[in-house]
């Protein structure tokens, strides 16, 4: 199994950041343009075994992903598992931890490609290099939209 962690320190409180994350209509907002990320049945809340579907679509091809949350401690993490779609397993655990200059947020990702050898190829020419990219977008946009939120609060 691959694993790919990415963290990022988010100048705001943890439990705003928490109920960042946990809000999955925030899921498109945080995506590099190049993906579109279409809910196409969102949980009703973000509680242990509730169960949600979201389609990815880029560069014309679409696929959907069920996904279950497997755990959630408030304020602390949350960890979800596909249950179908484009890989053969993909854990993806969020994790957030008071930090100095506000909050670590953490993304972890455990994963398995499909497709034998010609998964592992790709996953070595793509998968890893798209994930870096797409979580530090994910965690910049983080930044910059709980910043707007605190603006336009203050």
């Amino acid at each position: 199994m691959a694993h790919f962690e990415y963290s990022s320190v988010i100048p705001t409180a943890k439990n705003s950041v928490f109920e960042f994350i946990c809000n999955i209509k925030n899921l498109p907002l945080i995506m590099p343009p190049d993906y579109k990320i279409e809910l196409t049945s969102p949980p009703s809340s973000l509680k242990k075994g509730e169960e949600y579907e979201i389609k990815v679509s880029r560069f014309g091809i679409s696929v959907v992903m069920n996904m279950t949350l497997e755990e959630a401690a408030e304020n602390e993490m949350i960890r979800e598992r596909q249950s179908q779609g484009p890989f053969s397993q993909w854990i993806h655990t969020h994790k957030v931890d008071d930090h100095g200059e506000g909050t670590l947020m953490t993304d972890i990702i455990d994963f398995d490609v499909s497709f034998g050898i010609l998964g592992k190829l790709a996953q070595d020419l793509f998968i890893n290099r798209d994930l870096e990219r797409i979580f530090r977008f994910r965690h910049e946009k983080t930044i910059t939209l709980l910043n707007k939120e605190k603006k336009l609060e203050a």
